[in-house]
C-alpha cells in the first residue's frame, strides 16, 4: 500500500474515533489539528522507519509485536482519554498519542491484510 493509502484510512478512523470521545463531552478546541497531525505521522511512520524498497521490507517496524504494541498504547491511551471526564486535569498528550497510536496500529493492520502479511 502506498502513503496516501495509509493516510486516508488513519484519518477516517481518526475522525470516528474522535467524533466518540467528543459526544463524551470532552473539549475539542485545538486538540482536533494535533490530533489530526499525531495520526498522520503515526499513519506513515512505519515506512519511514523502514522503506519499502523491495517485497520483503518488512522488519521490527512492521511486525506482529509491534503491532500488538501499537493496540496496547492506543487502548491506554484511550481510556486515559475516557477518565478525562472525571479528571479534567489530565493534559492533552494522551489524546495526541492516542492519535499516533491509531494511525500507526491500522497501518500495521492494513499491512497484515496484503499478500506479504507481518513478520513475527
Amino acid at each position: 500500500m502506498n502513503r496516501r493509502v495509509h493516510i486516508v484510512i488513519g484519518l477516517i478512523l481518526f475522525v470516528l474515533y474522535f467524533y466518540f470521545i467528543t459526544s463524551l463531552s470532552l473539549p475539542s478546541s485545538n486538540l482536533l489539528i494535533y490530533g489530526l497531525i499525531a495520526n498522520m505521522i503515526g499513519s506513515v511512520l512505519p515506512d519511514i522507519l523502514e522503506p519499502p524498497t523491495s517485497r520483503k521490507h518488512r522488519n521490527i517496524y512492521h511486525s506482529k509485536r509491534v503491532l500488538k504494541c501499537a493496540f496496547l498504547a492506543f487502548s491506554v491511551t484511550a481510556v486515559l482519554n475516557l477518565c478525562q471526564l472525571q479528571a479534567p486535569g489530565l493534559s492533552a498528550a494522551s489524546f495526541i498519542a492516542s492519535g499516533f497510536f491509531l494511525g500507526y496500529f491500522f497501518h500495521l493492520l492494513a499491512d497484515s491484510l496484503t499478500r506479504a502479511g507481518l513478520p513475527y
